[in-house]
């Protein structure tokens, strides 16, 4: 595992070089990570990170303030960086760019990008549409 300070020390150096927009809102807590976040234009939703226990969490939080809707980029080691941040890059990138998809079903909250759930979702099958990101959280 990557020593706290500095797992947080990469990942705030790979938002100032990539996604600057986040370091504004950056709250160091005492045990060296962070978390921060980056409002859409309509200030309804945002994309939140966090750096606790040496991985990276991106979830959204919802015009209520609930934050459950995450996932967890786990890096153990140095090598795995690599492609951890690059996951995170992704990520960010489609829900900014409209294209991640997050719905409800009876099993709980889903990020995908695969048409075929967007299609099932359109068609009103068995899931709910929870948010589709250039409804509720575009940042055009």
């Amino acid at each position: 595992m990557i020593e706290q300070i500095y797992f947080s020390e990469i990942i705030k150096e790979f938002l100032a070089e990539n996604f600057p927009e986040f370091l504004s809102s950056l709250d160091f807590k005492g045990d060296g990570s962070f978390d921060c976040d980056l409002r859409n234009q309509a200030d309804t939703f945002s994309i939140w990170l966090a750096t606790y226990n040496s991985e990276i969490t991106i979830g959204l939080e919802d015009p209520d303030g609930k934050t459950d809707i995450h996932t967890h980029l786990s890096c153990d080691d140095m090598e795995d960086l690599p492609e951890t941040l690059d996951r995170l890059a992704k990520m960010i990138n489609e829900i900014r760019e409209d294209k991640l998809v997050l719905y409800k079903d009876e099993s709980g909250y889903h990020w995908t990008d695969e048409p075929m759930v967007w299609k099932h979702l359109k068609l009103g099958d068995r899931y709910t549409i929870f948010q589709r990101c250039n409804l509720c959280f575009s940042f055009k």
